[in-house]
């Protein structure tokens, strides 16, 4: 016995489903390598879409030119007044 290996036999099913396990670790590794590669450039192309989004910025601007906010009271509150108050 000692000849080929010091491991004991195992289960043709057990060493299938220990395969398929390996395999499945090893994909999930490089799919987040991939997404991890990949989220600099898809951050870059939504920022470059947000910026060329006519409806956005027709929208933005209105809301800038909105006099609408919140009430003081509200803000003091919850402690933004110091960044939201007139």
């Amino acid at each position: 016995m000692n000849r080929f290996t010091d491991e004991p036999l195992i289960a043709r099913e057990v060493s299938i489903r220990r395969t398929e396990q390996e395999n499945l670790k090893t994909q999930q590794q490089k799919d987040m390598e991939q997404r991890r590669i990949a989220a600099p450039q898809s951050a870059w192309n939504q920022s470059v879409a947000a910026s060329t989004d006519d409806y956005m910025k027709s929208a933005l601007s209105k809301v800038r030119e909105s006099k609408v906010s919140l009430p003081d009271a509200l803000t003091r509150m919850h402690g933004t007044f110091i960044y939201s108050n007139k």
